[in-house]
């Protein structure tokens, strides 16, 4: 007879008797669809990789007033976000573009409220399971901004089938080779893993560490001892050699597919 549902944030959690559903706060999603979902017909998908002949005029900056209209949806979009993994990229370019939006990113705006029109609740649904580890998965996109030519580190945790953690984030430096740039996406999935370790053994459970990464050469410079060939890589980067040697971390090849 206790209760079966609270919010936390407005975030709603439910137990079931097959396990546990947790819901974003479904208000951020309405807001934007109702305010501004009405630009145009629902779209299948929040974003978009860019358009390089857009990126490669001058585009048109917006006056005051429809850059705090901007930057008022985009900051609603990137908190809605933490919980819906698929718009963790699309809000992540908008935020990017905070301190001088232009037209082009009013329109990419409007296309994550017209994606809200049709998609306004996600609700996960945690099944009761044997947790089997933590597996954590990396993806990099090389050179994938066309305004700048940094690369985007992608990347979820799962326990068991349950996703924990997302993320979508963009490398701070322009990376010479895909190889290094999805070094930095397995370095970034890895201290992400350890956090997660870490606050499962706070909680009282031991959690091996998988990451799966399909770049063979990012994997080969993690397998390897020292910088080898590629001295232009940051040193700092290398610390995921010994927590591999170590066992600590298993890194795994999965096909890109």
């Amino acid at each position: 007879e206790d209760a079966q549902e609270i919010r936390v944030l407005n975030r709603v959690l439910r137990w079931t008797a097959h396990g546990i559903r947790y819901e974003a706060d479904p208000c951020h999603a309405e807001i934007l669809a109702r305010e501004l979902g009405a630009a145009g017909p629902a779209v299948r998908t929040p974003g978009t990789k860019g358009d390089k002949a857009r990126v490669e005029v001058e585009e048109e900056l917006l006056d005051e007033a429809a850059t705090r209209w901007f930057r008022s949806g985009a900051a609603r979009a990137n908190y809605l976000a933490m919980d819906r993994p698929e718009m963790a990229f699309a809000t992540k370019e908008l935020c990017r573009r905070m301190s001088a939006p232009t037209v082009a990113d009013a329109a990419a705006l409007r296309r994550v409220a017209r994606y809200l029109v049709d998609e306004t609740r996600l609700v996960y649904a945690l099944a009761l399971q044997h947790h089997g580890g933590l597996r954590v998965f990396v993806n990099t996109d090389f050179a994938g901004c066309l305004r700048t030519r940094m690369s985007t580190t992608g990347g979820c945790a799962l326990l068991g089938c349950h996703l924990v953690k997302h993320w979508s984030t963009t490398q701070k430096v322009v990376t010479l080779s895909s190889g290094e740039a999805e070094l930095a996406g397995i370095v970034k999935g890895s201290a992400e893993a350890l956090g997660l370790q870490s606050l499962a053994k706070d909680l009282g459970f031991e959690v091996q560490v998988r990451v799966y990464a399909d770049s063979s050469a990012a994997i080969d410079i993690c397998k390897c001892s020292g910088i080898g060939r590629v001295r232009h890589l940051a040193v700092g980067q290398l610390w995921v050699q010994e927590k591999i040697r170590s066992g600590e971390i298993t890194l795994c090849k999965v096909l890109g597919l």
